[in-house]
């Protein structure tokens, strides 16, 4: 069961992850999309090289072809507002918002893969989902509905949705190649629709900024094979949620390296009863 191994290589990389997002997205010249284009086609044309040396694979689409889609169209919307949540949310908040998407892969994977579903999983994850009400501030002893907390969830959803599809059409085919195949999907749907986008990619090929985008890309790429490569040995109940315990880290990377110290206690006590949470869902 050398599941374990990915699931601890996933957990430094996706620690790392959104902090390096957060420092290029919270730049006010920082175009999100063009952003997300550069950054996911970097990931997926360092990763390309790779997959036809070992032997680019593409999915059955006779028989997935509709999941694929649907995932696509999924991924691309999650993605748009991944980018403009980010580009407002500190890293640390952001992180604990999107371990919400461990709920719907759980959920999925008993539907989809009829896995059992036991007590102990429905007190997980209300927990998991009790850390998300504590990110936000109570104001005139009024709880206030951040929109930015209100998206959070809505691409927590989103990106459990398209996580449950990637999972289940990545057991089904070569993980390097399907890996590289997703990081080329968004870019694909975000350049079609507006064009413009490749004049502004310009920017971010300039200078030392590449460099940044290379090691980004770098842990990327990473981050996902080790995730779809712990998904395809272990039990998704257990996996999905195991992978989410980088929120903990995430908020001390964010910390160190991005100076986000406000409301620094009540962050390390999200991260650590959602880090409860997953504790219990997989018990």
């Amino acid at each position: 069961m050398y599941w374990q191994l990915f699931v601890i290589v996933n957990l430094i990389t996706a620690s790392l992850l959104v902090p390096l997002q957060r420092l290029f997205l919270r730049k006010r010249e920082t175009d999100p999309i063009t952003f997300t284009v550069v950054s996911q086609l970097a990931t997926g044309i360092l990763l390309l090289p790779v997959a036809i040396v070992h032997g680019l694979q593409i999915p059955d689409l006779s028989r997935f072809g509709f999941a694929i889609l649907t995932m696509f169209s999924v991924y691309a919307v999650a993605h748009y507002l991944y980018a403009h949540t980010l580009k407002q949310v500190e890293a640390s908040i952001f992180s604990t918002l999107i371990n919400t998407s461990t709920v719907w892969v759980v959920l999925m994977g008993y539907f989809i893969l009829h896995e059992t579903l036991h007590i102990s999983d429905i007190v997980g994850t209300a927990i998991i989902m009790a850390s998300v009400f504590m990110l936000m501030e109570h104001k005139r002893r009024k709880l206030q509905l951040e929109r930015s907390i209100l998206m959070g969830l809505l691409i927590g959803l989103l990106f459990g949705i398209g996580s449950s599809i990637w999972v289940y059409v990545g057991r089904h085919t070569d993980a390097i190649s399907w890996t590289t195949l997703c990081f080329f999907a968004t870019p694909t749907i975000f350049l079609a629709i507006k064009p413009s986008i490749s004049k502004k990619a310009i920017e971010f090929v300039k200078g030392k900024i590449i460099y940044k985008i290379i090691i980004l890309a770098v842990i990327w790429a990473i981050d996902n094979l080790a995730s779809l490569s712990a998904y395809q040995h272990g039990q998704v109940s257990i996996i999905a949620p195991l992978l989410q315990t980088s929120a903990i880290l995430t908020v001390i990377v964010a910390v160190v390296f991005l100076h986000e110290r406000t409301r620094l206690r009540w962050k390390i006590a999200a991260a650590v009863v959602c880090f409860t949470g997953v504790v219990l869902l997989t018990s």
